[in-house]
């Protein structure tokens, strides 16, 4: 049962384009929040999007789905009508890196953590099949490796970091810190728990100490833009981290004490408190216990 629960788990986060292929994205509509400092976030279908507008040019973090490329670039060009120089990705699943072809074809370089690439072509099995490759076009083709780079324009720095394996081992965390915003990928979301990519590196711990880093390089005044969910703050963030280490403690313990991931699933009442701020409608309940109990130490 824990194979194949993992496996499902997996699948959703491997298979996000063929998940999205069944969307009517035609209804899909870009909504823009302005962070200030002409910088930007976008939400529409899939991850949500960071814009830092230059002098003469744009940084663009994680891309979508691909098949709202056409309305997250309007929504682009609607805030300026500069070009887009750099992409920059937090981390390697489809719902963040769909659009990265169309925006390398329009004249972007794709920037990510020196993993990301390979784990794009490699994806996992999906339900139906294998995970299908991404397009060699897709693939981030300046990389970084060690801690942390730096992507410039004129007026905008951003700065990359690569915190250890949190929600994958590919993640990035952005820090535009001259317009004091954060673009955490999904180390962070702000109404829903998490998805933790246990296969790729991911675990319960990185995500703490992502969420620690977080909240590290954060004011009562920065503007954080979490992977899913509203555009939060350094207390939002406090409280996601403190839903964390609540389930990671409750289902630690549960686990040293001899039971097993399916009854650990199964117990509703281990995070029922947890459940009635952090349980997303649609958000399958087992999933998010599973996770941390496969990675819990």
């Amino acid at each position: 049962m824990k194979f194949l629960a993992s496996i499902a788990a997996l699948s959703l986060l491997a298979v996000a384009p063929a998940f999205a292929q069944g969307q009517d994205f035609s209804k899909v509509e870009e909504v823009v929040t302005n962070l200030g400092h002409n910088m930007y976030a976008v939400t529409g279908a899939g991850g949500n999007t960071t814009v830092a507008v230059g002098s003469d040019a744009v940084i663009v973090v994680d891309t979508q789905f691909a098949p709202v490329y056409d309305k997250l670039k309007a929504a682009i060009t609607g805030l300026s009508p500069l070009p887009v120089k750099f992409v920059i990705n937090t981390h390697y699943h489809g719902d963040h890196t769909g659009g990265n072809e169309a925006f390398a074809k329009a004249g972007a370089t794709l920037v990510a953590y020196e993993t990301l690439p390979d784990r794009m072509l490699h994806p996992f099995p999906g339900p139906g099949g294998p995970g299908v490759p991404a397009p060699a076009g897709a693939l981030p083709t300046r990389l970084y490796s060690g801690g942390s780079t730096t992507v410039t324009i004129p007026g905008v720095t951003a700065d990359l970091v690569h915190p250890a394996p949190a929600h994958t081992n590919t993640d990035t965390i952005v820090l535009f810190k001259a317009a004091n915003v954060i673009s955490t990928g999904d180390i962070v979301g702000s109404a829903a728990y998490p998805n933790i990519d246990v296969a790729s590196g991911g675990g319960i711990d990185g995500m703490i100490a992502g969420a620690d880093y977080v909240i590290a390089h954060a004011d009562a005044g920065t503007k954080i833009v979490p992977g899913h969910g509203p555009v939060t703050d350094k207390a939002g963030v406090i409280a996601y981290r403190a839903m964390l280490a609540t389930a990671r403690d409750r289902i630690a313990k549960a686990k040293a004490a001899g039971q097993t991931e399916d009854q650990v699933a199964a117990d509703t009442s281990l995070l029922a408190d947890l459940d009635a701020k952090w349980k997303a409608p649609g958000n399958a309940p087992p999933r998010f216990p599973r996770l941390v109990y496969e990675s819990v130490k």
